[in-house]
Formats: C-alpha cells, structure tokens, sequence
C-alpha cells in the first residue's frame, strides 16, 4: 500500500480520537502499523487508547515498541518517557533519555520535564546532569531553578536547595510547590522565616486550588516551628480539606479491596510458587507512610551487602501486568478481584528481572515503598525469597504525621481524621492477617527501639535477613539521594527522644486520638 494510504489511516486516528471514539481510532493505528510497523507516533497513540480501553499488556507493549524505534524529535521523546513512566519501566525510561541526545536540546521545559521524569525513577544524579544543561540554556527559568532545588534537597545539600528555591520565587512567586519545599528544610525561626510572603501569596492563588493547599501545607509547617499553634492548625485544616475535595477517599472500594485480600489470601494461596534460585533476595520494607520505613531502609543501606533500592511500584506494576489491569495506587478491589487468576511465577520473574538494575550485583535488594503492605500476600506467593520488614510505629504519632503530610496523589484517606482512623484499623487487621499465613516470612520492627537501640535492633534485622553483622548497617553517613518525603530528616545522623509533634493539637485531634485508642 502506498504512503496515501498511512496517511489517511493516521488521519482517521486522530479525528476518532478527538471524537472520544476510542475503539475506532486504535483500530485505525493499528491498521496503520501494519502497513508501517516503525511509525512511532502511530505507536505512541495506540499505547495511550490501548490503556484507555484496560488493554493494559498492549499498551505497555505498545509503548516499548516506540522505544525499539528509538524516536528522535522532542515529542515524541517525551511522550515516550511520559508512557514508561506510567507503566513504570525504568530500566526503559533511562534507555530512552539515553538515546535522546538530551544534551544537544535547546529547550529548558523540554529538559525540567525529562529530568523530573528521570527523578521519578530514581536516577536523581542524571537528573541533575539535565538540569545542569538546562540551567546553561535559561538560567531564569523558575520551575527549573525549582526542581534543581527539590534534587539538591535529595542529595541532601539543604543550602544549595534553599538558594535554588529562592531563585525559582524571585522569578514566579506564585509557584506554590516552592514555598511547601522551602518550608520543609529546616526549623524556621522568629527571625528567619517566610510566614508573612506565603500569607500574600494565598491571596492571589485560585481558592480551594492545588496551588492554595501547598501553600497551607507550607504555612502549617512554617507556624508550627515558630510555636503559632492556633494559626498552624487553622491552615492545616484548610489544607486537608482543599486536598480532601481534590482527591476524594474511596471508602467503599478500599473495604471491599481489604476484605478481597483477607479472603483470598489464606495460608494455601499465600503457599510460594516454584521459582529457579533468584539472583538476589527482595526485602520489602512495609507500614503505614510515616512509620520509619526510610530511615529502617538507609540503615540497611549502610551494609556492603544490600542495594538500597528506593520507592518504587515495581512490584504493582507486575501485578498490573499479570492483570491486565491499571489501578489506582498499589491496589484496588478489582485488582483483588482478578488476582486469583494471576500467573505469579510470571510475577515474580519479571519483578526480579526489571529489578535487577538496582540491586546493582549486591545479593539484597530494599524496596520500600510503604504500602506494598497490601501485596504482602502476592509478594510471598511469587517470590519465595522474599522477605518483609514491617516499620510499627505508634499510631499517633504515624496517624498526625500522616495528617500533617501533603501527598501527592496517593494516601487520599489521610486528610480526614475519621478515613484515616478507619484505615488504620484496617491496616492493623491486614498485617495480623499475614502474621497469621505467613509467620516465617514478616518481621515487625519497632521505630522507637531502632532510634533508641540502632545496634541492638540492627542485629535483629540483619539475622532475620541472613545476613552477617556488619556496623555501616547502624549509621547514616552516606551520600547518596533520599527521595521521600523524609528525605529533610535523613541528614545529621538518628534522631532520638524526638518530641510528639501532635501534642500542641490534642484538644483538636480527639477524633483521631480516641479512634487509635484500642492500637496504643
């Protein structure tokens, strides 16, 4: 068939696709890449309507076929990296901006995007290489002079952070992510702090707007520090409650996604599939967000043995795959609902073999991303050498902080004392539950013991492991990118004897505080 032919295939895509008929256009791309198999805008958009029509495996498939043609333009560069982010391919994402001659580009948006996208991903060293060049491109550029300030904040470089996020303010004072970083860095003080310039900004960002609960989020944490309670938890409520309308909790799904998970995973289902010996062990670091997790995963990090892997959805993404399904977050009720039909020696193998990059040739491999603690069934049915560390912290403390946390689209119960009250109940019930069918396999590690006893707790950690006893396993002295919201907290060494930080907000915290009373 002739060129005529491809173009009015691609033609009839996309005006189907601005029809919203999305059947009719995949059909039509996929008529044209029969005839053209290495047209990677063709590729690009049957990836995207694939996944719109929970063609989840041909979307990805899709998307990994565009990376095989190694696309050139900064389009279709980006809406490449775009999609193997969404399907979370990393190993992909990185072969991608590998091969986009990024640093030719002459675009500073184009470049803050891909190395935010890189970040994402955990590479935060390329990403500052990118952003590097962007700077030389546009110095003035205020969400690059932003996100260079979010990696140093990584790196741990909280000068360098501070200076980068003031030149992002000096030049777009109303980038309200900006402010919410600035006001995580360090304790502000009476004579130091940004209370009064956030205060005027709030008035010019649109009401009940991202941009106005960052900017309370901020506020929050800026009168906290100072001792201003009263105003503290007047800008906190409004945070939680711009953030609840924005991102609504879906308490009837995650009902049925926990009873889903208790009923299907008893002890038979939870029973390991055979697997052939795996080149290095998993060890999932599990618990609510705020629990510990990161600074449990910095010290198992010191060993010499063990790769810290970071926070990724490495393993939700097999399970997707398994599936066929994308979710939200790390699981929903339909997902439950299919996992009984899931191949997980197939599971396993891929997690293992998308992994291997961070494990980085060390025999332990940390994922921690906190709430795998749902998949703790599926973990230990498809990768037998698997092994969970659970972070228990008490719940106040975990519960307020979780409050006090502005996350990004995940965690919706935790704006709301009562939705986070009642996951936390069902958090609790869940992991008795894999206590329960799998009690070789789940180890409970107390945050108040580690800060206190970091050697005695360590060694705990490191037996239920099999690993040797090794003391870079008790210290935080190393460099390297913290990327999670704790990542302020991970430098200067352990805290200890660290003050309840919900105390000043009894009176206002009865709701949560009485609803955890049967966890303290």
């Amino acid at each position: 068939m002739s060129q005529a032919q491809v173009q009015k295939l691609w033609r009839q895509g996309e005006d189907y696709a601005r029809q919203g008929q999305a059947n009719a256009a995949l059909n039509a791309y996929e008529g044209l890449l029969a005839i053209d198999p290495d047209h990677v805008q063709a590729l690009l958009r049957a990836s995207r309507l694939a996944l719109m029509l929970g063609r989840y495996r041909v979307g990805q498939d899709y998307a990994l076929r565009a990376l095989a043609r190694r696309p050139s333009s900064d389009e279709a560069v980006l809406t490449l990296a775009r999609a193997l982010r969404m399907f979370n391919e990393p190993g992909a994402l990185l072969e991608c901006v590998e091969h986009s001659r990024w640093r030719e580009r002459r675009s500073v948006e184009w470049l803050t995007e891909l190395a935010t996208l890189v970040s994402t991903v955990g590479d935060n060293a390329l990403a500052l290489q990118i952003l590097d060049v962007a700077a030389i491109r546009d110095p003035k550029h205020a969400p690059m002079r932003y996100f260079r300030g979010v990696v140093q904040m990584f790196f741990g470089d909280m000068d360098a952070a501070e200076r980068e996020l003031e030149a992002a303010i000096a030049r777009q004072p109303n980038i309200a992510q900006a402010h919410w970083v600035l006001s995580r860095l360090r304790k502000q003080t009476a004579e130091s702090n940004h209370v009064e310039r956030m205060r005027a900004q709030v008035g010019r960002v649109t009401p009940g707007s991202e941009n106005e609960a960052y900017l309370a989020f901020a506020l929050h944490n800026e009168l906290h520090d100072l001792g201003r309670y009263d105003e503290s938890w007047q800008a906190l409520e409004r945070g939680c409650w711009i953030k609840r309308q924005l991102s609504p909790h879906d308490r009837l799904d995650a009902r049925r996604m926990y009873e889903g998970l208790m009923r299907l995973c008893d002890a038979d289902f939870v029973r390991p599939v055979e697997q052939p010996p795996a080149p290095y062990v998993p060890v999932f670091i599990v618990g609510m967000h705020r629990s510990g997790s990161t600074l449990l995963e910095q010290l198992l990090g010191g060993h010499p043995m063990v790769s810290d892997g970071g926070e990724t959805y490495a393993f939700t993404t097999q399970m997707r795959y398994g599936a066929d399904y994308r979710n939200k977050g790390v699981l929903d009720a339909e997902l439950v609902r299919r996992a009984a039909g899931v191949d997980y020696a197939q599971v396993g193998q891929r997690f293992l073999e998308r992994s291997a990059w961070r494990a980085q040739g060390k025999p332990y491999l940390t994922e921690k991303l906190p709430t795998n603690f749902l998949n703790v069934g599926f973990i230990g049915k498809s990768l037998p050498q698997a092994r969970v560390l659970h972070m228990v912290r008490d719940p106040v403390d975990t519960c307020f902080s979780n409050l006090r946390t502005m996350f990004s689209d995940v965690s919706t119960f935790s704006y709301d004392q009562h939705e986070l009250v009642e996951w936390y109940g069902q958090y609790q019930r869940l992991m008795a539950h894999w206590r329960q069918v799998m009690p070789d396999r789940v180890m409970d590690v107390h945050y108040d013991a580690l800060v206190a006893d970091p050697e005695g707790v360590m060694r705990q950690v490191l037996a239920f492991l099999g690993l040797p006893w090794d003391a870079g396993a008790t210290t935080l002295d190393r460099a390297g990118a913290v990327a999670t919201a704790s990542s302020p907290q991970m430098r200067g060494g352990i805290i200890k004897n660290r003050a309840s930080a919900w105390s000043p907000y009894e009176d206002r915290l009865q709701a949560l505080i009485q609803g955890l009373g049967e966890y303290r």
